[in-house]
Formats: C-alpha cells, sequence, structure tokens
C-alpha cells in the first residue's frame, strides 16, 4: 500500500479507536469528568449577549443547515468535475452523523446528577455531540470536493463553521467539552478514510494498463 494512502488510513484508524477511550473517560473516570464539568462550567452561559450568539450560531450544525451545506458543497464539486469526491463528501456527511446518532444511542448515561450541582447539565445521551458532527462533516465535505485553488478558503469557511458551532453547544449548556472530542473524532474517522479511498483511486487511475485516462492533475485530491 502506498504511503501516501496508507497514512490517511492509519488516521482514520486512529481516530476511531481515540472515540473508545475517551468514551471511557467521559462516563468512568473522575478526574476527566471533573476537568470536562469545569470547562462546562466556566464556558457555560445562561444570558447575555455570547450567549444570545451562540443562540444564533448553533444553527450552522442543525439538519437544515447540514442539508443545504451539502447540497452547496455537491453543487460545488459537480462544478469543477469532481464527481468521486462528491460522492466521498455525501458518505462522510451520512456516515459521521449516522455513527454519531448510533453512539449516542447506545452510550447514553447520565454523567452527573444536576441536583449535586445545582444546574441543568447535558442530556445523558450528549456524547457525541450531533450538532458538532454536522458542522465537522460539512468543513470534510468542503475540502474534498474543493479544487486546489479555493481548498484555503474552504478549509477556514469549514474550520470557522466547526468552531462555532462547538463552541456553542458548550455555552449553551447542551454538550460536555467531550462531547464535542468525540463529534471531531468520529468526523476524522470517516474524513480520513475517505481521503484514503480517493488516493486508492487515484492512483489506480494513473497506473499503466488500468484501462482509465490518468485525471488530470487540478482534479486530484489533496495530491496538487
Amino acid at each position: 500500500m502506498a504511503p501516501r494512502v496508507k497514512a490517511p488510513l492509519l488516521a482514520a484508524i486512529a481516530c476511531a479507536l481515540a472515540v473508545v477511550p475517551l468514551a471511557v473517560a467521559a462516563y468512568a473516570w473522575d478526574p476527566f469528568q471533573s476537568v470536562d464539568l469545569r470547562i462546562l462550567l466556566h464556558l457555560r452561559r445562561e444570558e447575555g449577549p455570547i450567549h444570545a450568539l451562540a443562540t444564533v450560531l448553533v444553527n450552522l450544525g442543525d439538519l437544515a443547515s447540514l442539508l443545504t451545506f451539502l447540497a452547496v458543497a455537491g453543487a460545488i464539486g459537480l462544478r469543477y468535475g469532481r464527481r468521486r469526491e462528491v460522492l466521498a463528501a455525501i458518505v462522510v456527511v451520512a456516515g459521521a452523523n449516522l455513527t454519531t446518532q448510533l453512539l449516542k444511542t447506545t452510550l447514553e448515561h447520565a454523567r452527573y446528577k444536576a441536583i449535586e450541582h445545582g444546574i441543568e447539565l447535558p442530556w445523558p445521551n450528549s456524547f457525541p455531540s450531533g450538532h458538532t458532527t454536522a458542522a465537522a462533516s460539512i468543513a470534510v465535505a468542503l475540502l474534498l470536493v474543493a479544487p486546489a485553488a479555493h481548498r484555503l478558503v474552504a478549509a477556514v469557511v469549514g474550520l470557522g463553521v466547526t468552531a462555532a458551532v462547538g463552541f456553542s453547544v458548550v455555552i449553551l449548556g447542551w454538550h460536555y467539552p467531550s462531547d464535542v472530542l468525540g463529534g471531531l473524532l468520529v468526523v476524522g474517522a470517516w474524513g480520513f478514510a475517505a481521503l484514503a479511498w480517493l488516493r486508492l483511486r487515484a492512483g489506480r487511475d494513473r497506473a499503466p494498463g488500468t484501462g482509465e485516462e490518468r485525471r488530470p492533475g487540478h482534479l486530484a485530491v489533496f495530491t496538487d
């Protein structure tokens, strides 16, 4: 296996495996739980301009925004003839968000009793963060479909949306910081796996005797 394919594949496996110790720490390791809670309580706002801004920005990670961003990403990819990348982007978005919902259902468990802290804490099924997963999956989708000339813009937009949603869900008290990290790891696993597949396919397209034409350089994903 070529190093350029092996590297993202190993990164995908690492992200997937990292979800396990993170979940264990978030649900069962007191020192980690204490830090997780302290960060939540430090960032959480129940009113004020920061809370008001968070209530707006968090909508970037809801279902309507997810579908809208995915449609835009698909249109961009098709505009530049990146049909394979569009398919990969759809798989990443669908796979990551379905995985997060499955984990939320499987791992549903209260980490703290609200009565012990006198506040309303995130729901028992808050790990991983669905809003963060949605935003981060769109960020990856944009990176996959964008040609090299526009990849920096795609990265900035994707990072901005992901950061805005990730901070907002904590500020609103919907999620612990570990929930946000869990969502990022889920997306990372799917995103790196998609990149490995795209690089594998691109390598086969370039190989002599495959019966396929080499893809133009500006259409290759993260190869230009």
